[in-house]
């Protein structure tokens, strides 16, 4: 799906909340015109960015991606076969891999990530909840202020909201499964309703 589409999207929920542009940036944390585009589709926003919009909005994260009105009851994702997409860490070289992307209403986001050794090491934030489990490989995860090694086997659900990272510590990529995780919204869509700040 494109950004022209995931915009399209994102713009349709918010206007049926009735609420502005102005409005949703603000409680976002983002600037006015940054969220102008995302809704057009002119630039790729990261995914701490669109849980964000979504949180804000009261939505699912899914639901930017939605592409038909057709029930689905599964989402079958074959070896390899995952969607590719460029986010937030991909301007450092990660590598994306969505596993049920189509799946409406589902609070985690489930994707495969490759960091490898010469990509640039990126921090990120973001809301919600974030579990890691690595497939292959060992890195340096640093949370806060907090450095641990991770090796095959081992994971980790962590508050996101934290600066976190994750480097490749033996000269081979570091692949792993990830969830981002939604925390429930029905608060902040009341908060956003009757005008009120998200704490």
């Amino acid at each position: 799906m494109d950004e022209k589409s995931i915009g399209q999207n994102i713009r349709s929920l918010r206007e049926a909340s009735g609420v502005s542009l102005t409005e949703v940036a603000r409680q976002a944390g983002l600037a006015k015109g940054t969220l102008s585009k995302i809704e057009k589709g002119q630039i790729s926003s990261p995914i701490g960015t669109l849980m964000s919009v979504a949180n804000v909005l009261g939505t699912r994260l899914a639901d930017f991606f939605q592409e038909g009105e057709e029930a689905v009851t599964h989402i079958l994702t074959r070896k390899g076969q995952g969607i590719s997409l460029v986010r937030d860490g991909s301007q450092y070289g990660y590598s994306y891999e969505a596993l049920a992307l189509e799946f409406p209403g589902k609070v985690a986001e489930p994707f495969i990530l490759t960091v490898r050794p010469e990509d640039k090491e990126g921090t990120f934030q973001h809301g919600g909840d974030e579990f890691i489990h690595v497939l292959s490989g060992q890195g340096e995860f640093q949370l806060g202020e907090t450095k641990m090694q991770l090796k095959t086997g081992d994971s980790i659900y962590f508050n996101p909201e934290l600066p976190h990272a994750l480097r490749p510590t033996n000269g081979k990529p570091v692949r792993f499964l990830c969830l981002f995780i939604e925390r429930s919204r029905s608060s902040r869509k009341s908060n956003l309703l009757s005008g009120e700040s998200r704490t």
